[in-house]
């Protein structure tokens, strides 16, 4: 498989991961344990916007830790392998967005157009929460022996893992 051809397979997967509706949440906790959650999600200018429940254990931690890693994956009834679903995981530095500023009303307004009116209600309980996720870096398995890291806004440059290269990136 051509360099070219890589980068294609590379922007396509992640185009095609990115227009799904939620992610898989990785957060810890003030004792050091790790949680895993989901959120329903839009992208605008280029970072990831959430919209959870401040009574959520996530919420808790995204406010006190400020990163996290986020996952998009293949729905299992798409997958040709189960083994080998399709997955994008970005490490992200985590930004509360006030709900009425002008970077939050155009958030929400992004995310309404992508979720649905729900996001109108959400947004008006005052213990939901609007997060900014700044996407710093990037891992995407297409399959099998097909694993590649990258910034966000570089796909050109990603470089596949290896057994050589695996355990540094």
């Amino acid at each position: 498989m051509s360099e070219q051809h890589d980068i294609a397979e590379i922007q396509a997967a992640v185009t095609r991961l990115q227009q799904l509706d939620s992610l898989v949440l990785a957060t810890v906790g003030q004792d050091g344990v790790p949680l895993a959650s989901y959120a329903p999600f839009a992208e605008h200018d280029g970072c990831l916007y959430v919209l959870l429940s401040g009574l959520s254990l996530h919420t808790q931690n995204l406010q006190r830790q400020q990163q996290a890693n986020v996952m998009l994956i293949e729905d299992e009834a798409s997958a040709r392998n189960i083994f080998a679903r399709a997955r994008l995981n970005y490490m992200v530095s985590v930004t509360t967005i006030e709900k009425d500023t002008t970077d939050g009303i155009a958030a929400l307004q992004t995310m309404k157009a992508k979720l649905g009116k729900t996001v109108d209600v959400l947004g008006e309980l005052p213990d939901f929460m609007l997060f900014r996720l700044q996407l710093e870096k990037a891992r995407l398995v297409t399959g099998f022996g097909r694993a590649y890291v990258f910034m966000p806004k570089d796909v050109d440059g990603a470089v596949q893992l290896t057994e050589k290269n695996a355990k540094t990136e």
